[in-house]
């Protein structure tokens, strides 16, 4: 069986070469930084989210050695299953007391918080209004609950209002956007989504992969940039672009949510 379905991928990726779409990997032969070593040449990093030279940073490798001499390398289990160690939790209330939330939950990525924030929360009865451009991992995440589901254009604050009120006879509504959208690199106008949300009833989400460690006057966040810490309900973010590129990414917010 595999022959013809081999056949069938040979020819797919002969198209996309021929079509100069063929995704070449590039393998770095440094530690991730400014300046990195590729194909035996020094090159400038246009292309990293280590937006604050975390990634080589020797207080940070320190203390991961340091964690896997006390601690190990890893879990070997699922959380669920195994629980987590004292430095898990010690990450999440520092996590959590930085950003000025009442709680945090880490995940392998934010992807899989993304992608499984929206299941236990709501229901049929409920609305999630997501902003046209958000991460594709918001976008399975909702596509995996079974809540009605409402798209406004980018940033559009007249379109997100008629959602609001088209999403009125639900039984709860959340209002769901990045924080700094990574394609075009603009920031939400959170402060009248925020506003929009008190209006309508509706509570809040942001993920805050590519804001937080960058907006902001200490680096907290777009959260921050518009003065609405601990105002808004659910947060989402990583570990793997500003604070050092390491895998992991987290829900932070209100405590019931995270409990869920």
């Amino acid at each position: 069986m595999y022959g013809k379905f081999q056949q069938h991928l040979q020819n797919e990726l002969a198209e996309i070469k021929a079509a100069g779409l063929y995704k070449t990997e590039r393998i770095i032969e440094s530690p991730q930084r400014a300046e990195i070593d590729v194909a035996n040449r020094p090159v400038l990093n246009f292309c990293a989210n280590n937006y604050l030279g975390l990634s080589d940073n020797q207080r940070l490798i320190d203390a991961a050695k340091k964690a896997m001499d006390e601690r190990g390398f890893g879990m070997s289990s699922v959380r669920f299953i195994c629980g987590c160690q004292d430095m898990h939790k010690e990450l999440e209330k520092a996590i959590a007391d930085y950003f000025g939330t009442e709680d945090t939950i880490l995940y392998a990525a934010c992807f899989d918080a993304n992608g499984g924030v929206f299941e236990p929360l709501f229901t049929a009865e409920d609305a999630i209004i997501s902003d046209a451009l958000n991460h594709a991992s918001i976008i399975d995440g909702v596509r995996l609950c079974k809540a009605q589901r409402y798209r406004y254009a980018n940033a559009d604050m007249a379109e997100l209002e008629e959602c609001l009120k088209q999403a009125q006879a639900q039984r709860f509504r959340i209002i769901v956007t990045d924080g700094v959208f990574s394609m075009d690199g603009n920031a939400a106008p959170l402060d009248k989504i925020c506003e929009l949300a008190e209006k309508y009833d509706a509570l809040v989400m942001v993920d805050e992969c590519h804001s937080a460690g960058v907006l902001g006057k200490t680096g907290r966040g777009i959260t921050e940039l518009y003065d609405l810490r601990g105002k808004v309900d659910i947060l989402t973010g990583t570990l793997g672009k500003a604070f050092g590129g390491a895998v992991g990414g987290f829900t932070k917010g209100r405590k019931e949510i995270i409990d869920m």
